[in-house]
């Protein structure tokens, strides 16, 4: 069509090119608006803007209530930024922490290390995530199980689900990461990790295959990963002030000690938010930003996760590092929350707690709401309070800023299908409405727990009602075990002579962490709910991980189904509260009513 009405050549070639640059900015504003998101009204690379939470939708009495509860829970929470629609709505630096210092952001690197890789790929330095990880190393000897480590890709390493022995995290008291730390080349100390099961079979938190990330970005750019980051990530974004070590060898880390401030660590998560496009650039692809955030493998019980991000739901997704550092990004929401704490290990989960119990229920409208002078005032008192008050004990909070709680208020959950109501803490929040079968409900406290399930299953063939306490103790063994089976059901009785020395071990490492969670069975008898159905009624006390928990059970038979409530909390918690939610089981005459 050009060429036939074009009489002049250089005329011809100038409508192409115009035609051509129209087409590729359309192209890019489409793919920006197909994830969903707005152009913002500015762009935080000079700094960020700040308004009253209720210019943008934010209801600042909620705010208020979540500033509350982070004091009164003691909790080591010393900075908080919360974002919405590209502004600062709530801004808090605990006592002594200046907000132009730096942070280490422990493990939220690693999902900087994640973006990079997708800006690698990207650019060309990589080909997919496919690719197996001995093909960028090829002069690193490899002693044992070649063939087997050959089918590790890039992928496995995203999502830490290599098969390696990697026993490198708190868990195992970072022996693994000393080890490593003490050898001459990092590289070639995990590549030589045995493997102990098939890669992909699930998921083993391992730093060494974070700081793998970090040298393949090296290897293939054949630049300090520190030093492509600024080029290609920070300095767009206006990130100036950073540290990032390098080992000995001048391998950036990857897998921690990232230190930037609160405000910088907020821009990574609204360049996340907005799909990786940032002031007319696109830093990463909108594609690496939607795979790297959803869920690949599951993970712990409270989250999964994608490519180094830790997915809370389908909708939100989070970086996480050591002692409760966190980059939220709620999409839906145009939200980014960050936090910086030093929290214990009971704690670790708070801050997912106060997200959902506070902060998402604080953003009622995409529009702005009425003003309210008056409690973005106490807001202001508050922040204040929070740094210059050394001691942030329940008692020293500022009184006229106290809100009056209704501790015992309760939320019933009903269930027409089976026919049954359940009662509990109206404070427990649902986090992922996507349940594994059996489970058909999950609500969860501030700190993950407590928590309150309820299961519906097929009655077990030959088991008793006063006997069902082994019913519990099998689906804990089964969640433990799955991925021995999951080898099993693949290779049925052909395994592999390498796999099936691999399956020994690992069958035993299973066996062992079951012993180690330490299950034990305080109490089983059965009782009447108070409706008159029987329940039988089981105390179990377990271990996860670091600390301890206790299970309260009622199991019922209705309705040719096995139907059961449980209650975890930690070993402090009062045992009548958790009693309480599951013995509230009540069933309606006629199920269909």
């Amino acid at each position: 069509m050009i060429r036939r009405n074009c009489t002049n050549i250089n005329t011809c070639r100038s409508i192409f090119w115009v035609c051509l640059l129209v087409m590729a900015g359309h192209a890019l504003c489409c793919a920006y608006a197909s994830a969903g998101q707005y152009r913002p009204d500015y762009w935080p690379t000079d700094g960020w803007r700040s308004t009253p939470p209720e210019r943008q939708g934010m209801d600042s009495a909620m705010l208020l209530d979540l500033l509350e509860a982070i004091w009164s829970n003691k909790l080591g929470i010393n900075g908080l930024l919360i974002i919405r629609n590209g502004y600062i709505v709530l801004e808090v630096n605990g006592y002594a922490y200046d907000p132009a210092d730096k942070r280490n952001l422990y493990s939220c690197s690693k999902s900087v290390s994640s973006a990079l890789i997708g800006i690698a790929r990207d650019q060309g330095h990589l080909e997919s995530v496919h690719q197996p990880i001995l093909d960028f190393f090829p002069n690193i000897s490899v002693k044992r199980n070649l063939d087997l480590k050959r089918e590790i890709t890039l992928q496995h390493l995203l999502t830490m689900s290599t098969g390696l022995k990697c026993r490198d995290s708190y868990l195992y008291a970072w022996q693994g990461l000393q080890q490593m730390q003490a050898r001459s080349d990092w590289v070639h100390f995990f590549l030589n990790l045995p493997l102990i099961e098939e890669p992909g079979t699930r998921f083993e938190y391992c730093n060494g295959a974070s700081f793998l990330l970090s040298a393949i970005v090296q290897q293939q750019t054949q630049m300090n990963t520190l030093d492509f980051a600024k080029q290609n990530l920070f300095n767009p974004l206006g990130i100036a002030d950073v540290d990032w070590p390098s080992n000995p060898q001048g391998i950036t880390l990857g897998y921690s000690q990232l230190h930037l401030r609160p405000r910088d660590m907020a821009k990574i998560g609204y360049l996340y938010l907005h799909q990786g496009y940032w002031d007319k650039k696109q830093i990463i692809s909108p594609q690496w930003i939607q795979e790297s955030t959803r869920k690949h493998v599951a993970a712990t019980w409270i989250a999964d996760y994608g490519y180094q991000w830790w997915i809370i739901n389908p909708g939100i997704y989070t970086a996480l590092g050591h002692d409760g550092q966190y980059i939220i990004v709620v999409p839906k929401k145009n939200i980014v929350v960050v936090f910086t704490s030093s929290l214990i290990a009971k704690d670790t989960w708070a801050p997912i707690g106060l997200l959902f119990e506070y902060i998402l229920p604080a953003a009622k409208l995409s529009a702005p709401l009425p003003r309210n002078d008056e409690t973005n005032k106490a807001l202001e008192n508050v922040v204040h309070a929070y740094s210059t008050t050394r001691d942030r004990n329940p008692a020293n909070y500022p009184s006229e800023h106290r809100q009056p709680k209704n501790e015992k208020a309760l939320a019933t959950y009903q269930n027409p299908a089976y026919g049954f109501s359940i009662r509990h803490a109206a404070n427990l929040k649902t986090w992922n409405k996507r349940y594994p079968a059996p489970l058909i409900y999950r609500v969860r406290g501030l700190k993950g727990l407590p928590e309150l399930s309820v299961v519906v299953d097929d009655i077990p063939k030959n088991l008793a009602l006063d006997e069902t306490a082994a019913y519990l103790m099998d689906h804990h063994k089964k969640v433990v075990e799955k991925p021995v089976s999951k080898i099993k059901s693949k290779y049925g009785s052909k395994l592999p002579e390498t796999i099936q020395k691999a399956m020994e071990y690992i069958t035993d490492f299973y066996r062992a962490l079951f012993q180690r969670s330490k299950p034990e069975i305080k109490q089983q008898n059965v009782i009447r709910l108070a409706d008159g159905t029987q329940a039988n009624h089981i105390i179990v006390r377990w271990r996860s991980q670091t600390f301890d928990i206790q299970t309260v059970a009622a199991i019922v038979y209705k309705n040719d189904k096995l139907i059961c409530t449980l209650a975890h909390g930690f070993v402090e918690t009062p045992l009548h509260d958790l009693n309480a939610m599951v013995t509230s089981l009540t069933f309606n005459p006629d199920p269909t009513k």
